[in-house]
């Protein structure tokens, strides 16, 4: 026996060799097919189109962010044909690009991408236009900030021509639906003035919800306090947590009173500092950015949602 295992020694130790070498081989060939720094192949095809990779980013959310236009704006400037990707005219909306890599053009100028972000808090005055950029010339919230056109601002939802009080700015737009978006639960705190005496019983209703002209829903459920009432007049304390198109000047219109006056004093766990005046601005502190972004339960520590 021991002279048969002897001759077959030889043998074993050959096929042993060849199964190692052949699994070794497998695994080399797994690694090099698994690997994303494999080289390209020789046909002369675009590395970026062969092999895409997490970095890639959608054109028209890149122009967004980086303070270009907004999303719907930069959709069609994409559309019009006026946006290149590495000196190629892109008219396909959701192409796919590459910051790192690609250059994007916009009319002809280099577009690129922001380094940082910036968060503003407004005490939006009477009279201003809540938007970055007017085409009729009106003076807009973001003409009051300092860098704002230079910096990408934009306003963080609307608050109407007459309308005043607490207003954000941010160049960070992947966070705008977020906060706006009724499902993510931002409150907004408004103190109102309207015309006429203002009953419990109307109060009740606004509470529970009312059907405007021209929707399909009822506003959802919401707070009506009032906390100081005359016969001309009542002050109305309303927090809402969606943002229908001037809103609460419409419940208040379906009930028949007119709104004189409406300050927005709170956006989700931001409140408007006594001591900003209207017309004046400040910057929002780290904190205080993190604190709003937590709120919504979709917040990544170190890393912005997109």
């Amino acid at each position: 026996m021991f002279k048969v295992l002897c001759l077959l020694k030889p043998i074993w130790k050959s096929h042993c060799l060849h199964i190692f070498r052949m699994n070794n081989y497998s695994a080399t060939v797994r690694s090099f097919y698994a690997s994303p720094l494999r080289s390209v192949p020789s046909s002369g095809m675009k590395e970026r189109d062969t092999f895409p990779t997490d970095s890639s980013e959608r054109l028209q959310k890149f122009l967004s962010n980086s303070g270009i236009a907004s999303r719907r704006h930069a959709e069609e400037l994409i559309s019009s044909g006026r946006v290149k990707c590495s000196g190629i005219v892109v008219t396909t909306l959701g192409t796919k690009i590459f910051p790192e890599k690609d250059v994007i053009e916009v009319d002809g100028k280099v577009v690129y991408k922001r380094s940082c972000f910036r968060w503003v808090m407004v005490n939006k005055p009477f009279g201003l236009i809540t938007t970055a950029r007017d085409d009729r010339g009106r003076r807009t919230v973001c003409d009051l900030v300092k860098d704002a056109h230079k910096d990408g601002l934009v306003p963080v939802g609307r608050l109407d021509q007459a309308s005043t009080g607490l207003l954000l700015l941010t160049n960070e737009t992947n966070w705008i639906h977020k906060l706006l978006h009724p499902k993510f639960g931002h409150s907004k705190e408004y103190i109102v003035c309207v015309q006429g005496r203002v009953e419990e019983k109307t109060l009740d209703k606004l509470r529970r919800g009312v059907l405007l002209p021209g929707e399909e829903k009822a506003t959802v459920p919401a707070v009506f306090k009032a906390f100081a009432c005359y016969a001309d007049r009542s002050y109305i304390r309303v927090v809402i947590r969606e943002g229908k198109k001037r809103q609460i000047r419409r419940m208040f219109l379906t009930v028949g009173h007119i709104v004189l006056s409406l300050e927005r004093i709170r956006f989700g766990s931001l409140l408007l500092p006594t001591d900003l005046k209207p017309g004046k601005w400040r910057d929002l502190s780290p904190s205080e950015v993190t604190k709003l972004k937590t709120e919504l339960g979709h917040f990544i520590k170190g890393k912005s949602l997109a």
